[in-house]
């Protein structure tokens, strides 16, 4: 059976059990479903896998099953359905990769805001934020030779602000990263 084909059939068979919800839960429903399988097709294309909907409809489960879980939610406030396993592995990916780019990033700023701060202390004169030659553009250098007619912005303020910034960064992406850590266990 084609992949469209299969697709199809099982969001059909989902959309009859979903029969008891009004006809707008029942299509956002199925909006949602159809939204998350051609996400975890695109995710195993993109991983340079064969794409498999039978995979992916397999974690979805029997579209009854899923129906049932739905329209309990919808209709008695019951949780929502999880444990798609294909959608769940997708996600956990998804965040593990973004706890990792906050975590360097983050981090990586802050080092360098605090490592500015550090270094204007010994070398004043060669960094700085000065404003050019008419204040049209203002510049961050770690440079001997400042531009001409340029003027220093910040002077020492540049230590305690870069410093300041620099923990408070490292603060805001370690609280990020606890939340983060909770999504991925």
């Amino acid at each position: 059976m084609p992949d469209r084909e299969l697709i199809h059939q099982y969001l059909k068979n989902l959309s009859k059990y979903l029969s008891r919800l009004d006809k707008s839960d029942a299509q956002e429903v199925i909006r949602e479903i159809e939204s998350h399988i051609l996400d975890a097709l695109e995710i195993q294309e993109n991983s340079g896998r064969l794409s498999d909907p039978q995979e992916i409809l397999d974690g979805f489960g029997e579209p009854r099953e899923l129906a049932n879980q739905y329209v309990e939610h919808l209709l008695k406030g019951t949780p929502p359905p999880i444990g798609f396993k294909a959608i769940q592995n997708v996600k956990k990916g998804a965040t593990n990769t973004l706890y990792y780019s906050m975590g360097f990033l983050g981090f990586g700023i802050s080092v360098l805001l605090i490592t500015i701060g550090l270094a204007k202390l010994f070398m004043p004169g060669e960094i700085g934020v000065w404003s050019a030659a008419q204040g049209n553009s203002i510049m961050i250098t770690f440079s001997e030779h400042v531009y001409p007619d340029s003027a220093e912005l910040l002077g020492y303020w540049l230590s305690p602000i870069a410093i300041g910034l620099g923990v408070g960064i490292a603060q805001l992406t370690k609280s990020v990263l606890r939340v983060l850590k909770q999504s991925i266990q």
